[in-house]
């Protein structure tokens, strides 16, 4: 079975020998090798996530987690060109199919699930535009909500707030259209989930951090 990780890989592939072709056949003009002014786009790409749940009070239900999954999303930004330097900011936001359920072999806690709702990124970026491809890191504020049910115990979710940092390479494919390839690493930092067992309230820590490969597809204005 082709997996999500090999196409964003081969994709990636394409995209950097789409810049030799372009460059010595299709991108002549000023305005096609520009990266400046407003743009938006939307991505499909792969996460590997590592999520921390530990319980204080009570360490032998701590669960470690490691899932993966499909992200899609949308993206918007805007980009200053001087020469070839590339200077910008863009937002992101996304969905995905990162769950883990109960884990049955675990003695204690053989009932927690976690899915990870959404995520959304605030990022500046700086680059070097060759021939007609844009080479670029990426960093800024990360994102994301993480759900947490506790089976009979009730359910909770929290929005975490932390970093992201990356970097990709952009190729114009027309005087309009960019296609991407980026990777992002986001540390979500950690936040608290509350329940209700028996009448009495008790909290749990949920530590994110993810592994993102990205391509995606712009139009810029």
């Amino acid at each position: 079975m082709v997996r999500l990780p090999n196409i964003v890989g081969a994709l990636a592939v394409v995209i950097l020998m789409s810049g030799t072709v372009c460059a010595g056949n299709m991108m002549n003009t000023k305005a096609s090798l520009a990266y400046s002014g407003p743009y938006i786009g939307a991505f499909v790409g792969h996460s590997w996530v590592d999520l921390e749940y530990t319980e204080p009070e009570w360490p032998a239900y701590d669960r470690d987690v490691d899932m993966e999954g499909f992200v899609g999303g949308l993206y918007v930004g805007y980009n200053y060109m001087i020469d070839n330097i590339v200077l910008g900011v863009e937002a992101d936001a996304g969905l995905g199919d990162l769950e883990e359920g109960p884990d049955e072999d675990n003695f204690y806690n053989d009932y927690a699930a976690f899915d990870v709702d959404w995520d959304a990124h605030l990022r500046a970026r700086a680059g070097f535009v060759y021939n007609s491809t844009l080479f670029y890191v990426a960093g800024g504020l990360a994102l994301a909500e993480v759900s947490v049910d506790e089976g009979d115990n009730g359910n909770d979710d929290a929005t975490h707030v932390g970093w992201t940092i990356g970097g990709g390479i952009e190729q114009k494919i027309s005087e309009h259209l960019t296609a991407r390839f980026e990777y992002l690493y986001d540390d979500y930092g950690s936040e608290s989930a509350k329940y209700n067992e028996f009448g009495l309230i008790y909290e749990g820590k949920v530590a994110l951090k993810t592994h993102t490969a990205r391509i995606g597809l712009a139009y810029s204005f």
